[in-house]
């Protein structure tokens, strides 16, 4: 691991450690900010459910977790793993854990890079908004990591936020204007499609696991955070239908046989 990886690693842990202690602070009521963070999850989590379902996959990791809120909305039938490297990170999980009465969870605290856990593992190993800090090359050793530990049948996804949708331009813009209060982009990097998926390809070459096939899905209004309830159930909808590639989330998934 370079120096700058080091770098990149201890200041995620302190950024997202600061957040998450506000959060906790917070011990705001609502299971949801706004009905944009409800409608998003709902999407996302039925479609990770579907894959769940279709391939009789049962144990999830998130690698990389973060607050973990994905997989803590997951269908309650499976075994998940949550791993972060910061604690106040797995702390705010287990807060979101007991508010969403979700069981079979189980919380490490680990580096991505090098994982706590044998090979084939977990039949489905993801993570959101966690590659577009690193270079390249880190991206591609997380994702070798992630292979290691995912069964030679499961599949490893990986989502980055899309740069062309509109609370990520926002946060790019208040990034700019400091002076203006909301969440504002940090390290995050612009990587294309095909990049992530050039690094799945060469690591799987270098492993047992053969691809099976690949898949982009976006997932998240393109409208803004803030946007209304009204709004987001009316124009929303179209803009959802008309703009899909500029919605919130770009997932990468992969098959593996």
């Amino acid at each position: 691991m370079s120096d700058n990886t080091q770098e990149i690693i201890e200041h995620e842990n302190a950024h997202w450690s600061k957040i998450f202690k506000v959060e906790l602070e917070r011990n705001d009521s609502k299971n949801f900010s706004s009905f944009w963070w409800k409608d998003y999850y709902a999407e996302l989590t039925s479609f990770v459910n579907q894959i769940m379902f279709k391939g009789n996959l049962k144990t999830v990791l998130e690698a990389g977790s973060g607050s973990g809120k994905a997989t803590i909305l997951l269908d309650k039938s499976y075994n998940k793993i949550l791993l972060d490297i910061s604690s106040t990170a797995l702390e705010y999980s287990r807060y979101l854990a007991d508010r969403f009465d979700a069981q079979d969870i189980k919380f490490f605290e680990g580096d991505i890079f090098s994982m706590p856990f044998k090979d084939d593992s977990f039949d489905f190993v993801w993570n959101i908004g966690v590659i577009e800090h690193y270079t390249l090359d880190s991206i591609e050793s997380i994702t070798k990591e992630m292979i290691r530990v995912c069964n030679k049948s499961g599949v490893v996804a990986v989502g980055m936020p899309n740069f062309y949708s509109g609370p990520i331009l926002k946060a790019w813009i208040l990034k700019i204007l400091k002076f203006i209060p909301g969440y504002k982009l940090d390290t995050e990097k612009f990587y294309k499609i095909d990049e992530i998926k050039k690094i799945f390809q060469k690591v799987s070459e270098g492993s047992e696991k053969e691809i099976a096939g690949m898949k982009i899905e976006y997932f998240g209004n393109p409208l803004i955070m803030e946007t209304p309830k009204f709004i987001l159930k009316t124009m929303g909808k179209l803009a959802s239908c008309l703009f899909r590639r500029n919605k919130f989330l770009i997932l990468i998934v992969c098959k593996f046989k």
